[in-house]
């Protein structure tokens, strides 16, 4: 354990002010705790150039061993990067030390994504509000940030805040034409539940005020599978290549088969199979205008949620209708741990709820190509 010359304590990888000042800036002088946004600074009445601060730059893991959350595998330059610092008021920034258990790192940068976001959605005049920053699909050409606001028997309605991808226009269309509309691309993506739902019916809309109201009607969620009953695949080795074992190729099945069915999934872009067109994500697409936004990660979670939960059919018709990823219950989070990516691959984190296992979290590289 390294310690300061002058005491047996552990040293502390504190940020340095310049840090401290960005963290501050980047989070508008507001905690970021999903809730509250309380004003961290303001007027003191000891005087007229006076100021006080109930704000604080918080460690997401610790400065120094002992500390809630430490990681022993970072480095110091790592730990007092901004990349590890939250803007919180004390009372959160204590909170979330003294119950830890409740606060992984996970949690903890996304929290600090979304209220991020959330500033840079004000500085654009839109008023997001301090609970609401959820991502809603619905089909593949609307997305929007908003909020679940009601389930009835076989119905999902949703509140709308601000759309992200397509608009009110782009939503009327798809409702009108719903139809004639390829039965892979009527399906309804919730963040918030980690879940989606095929549609049953059109869509439909209306106003409540100054608030837009979208409600779906929906089918059953479809059955998972045991993880440890995933069929029997080839191999892939960490050059995303076949796997040779003793002169043969090697074979993975059951819960080993797990990562690597999410890594192909998700690689594939849609239309890139000559035999199946409409098979893969639009992850590819969506890189175009998000990439390293803390957007991108929601994004590609809706994409998740897309393989986990919406049936998909073979061209051939060989096979009945599944979900790809059909042993996944809930995505509970997804993040980019890798911006730079190497040859294309970059790593994301998969926090998932598995049916037969239960909550599973892996790194996994996924390939994005940049070019269109």
């Amino acid at each position: 354990m390294t310690t300061d010359d002058t005491n047996t304590k552990p040293v502390r990888d504190d940020f340095t002010p310049s840090t401290k000042a960005k963290l501050a800036l980047r989070a508008n002088y507001r905690c970021s705790y999903t809730g509250c946004g309380i004003a961290t600074s303001g007027p003191s009445d000891e005087g007229a150039e006076r100021s006080i601060s109930i704000g604080e730059a918080a460690h997401i893991t610790a400065a120094a061993p002992g500390g809630e959350r430490y990681d022993p595998e970072m480095t110091p330059a790592q730990r007092k990067h901004i990349s590890n610092g939250i803007w919180m008021c004390k009372i959160h920034a204590r909170l979330v030390d003294v119950d830890a258990s409740a606060y992984p790192v996970t949690k903890l940068h996304n929290m600090k994504i979304e209220h991020e976001a959330r500033i840079k959605l004000e500085m654009t005049g839109l008023r997001p509000g301090p609970k609401v920053f959820d991502f809603i699909a619905i089909g593949p050409s609307v997305v929007f940030v908003g909020e679940l606001v009601a389930i009835e028997q076989k119905i999902w309605s949703f509140r709308v805040e601000h759309f992200v991808i397509g608009d009110l226009t782009e939503l009327i269309t798809y409702i009108e034409q719903f139809d004639a509309i390829d039965s892979y691309d009527k399906f309804v993506l919730v963040n918030e539940l980690g879940d989606g739902r095929e549609l049953s019916n059109a869509p439909s809309w209306a106003k409540s005020g100054d608030n837009c109201l979208i409600s779906v009607p929906i089918t059953a969620s479809v059955p998972k599978i045991d993880v440890n009953r995933l069929p029997m695949d080839l191999a892939l080795g960490d050059d995303h290549d076949l796997l040779f074992v003793n002169g043969g190729i090697a074979r993975v099945s059951g819960l080993d088969a797990l990562p690597q069915k999410i890594k192909t999934c998700l690689s594939m872009s849609q239309g890139e199979s000559w035999f199946a067109p409409s098979f893969g994500t639009r992850i590819r697409e969506y890189t175009v205008d998000f990439f390293g936004s803390p957007w991108l990660p929601r994004l590609i979670k809706l994409e998740v949620i897309r393989m986990a939960a919406i049936p998909y059919s073979d061209s051939l018709g060989i096979s009945p209708p599944v979900p790809p990823l059909r042993c996944v219950r809930i995505v509970k989070a997804i993040d980019q741990i890798d911006s730079k990516g190497q040859d294309g691959w970059f790593k994301f984190r998969f926090q998932l709820d598995i049916e037969g296992l239960g909550e599973w979290t892996s790194e996994i590289p996924i390939f994005i190509s940049r070019d269109l």
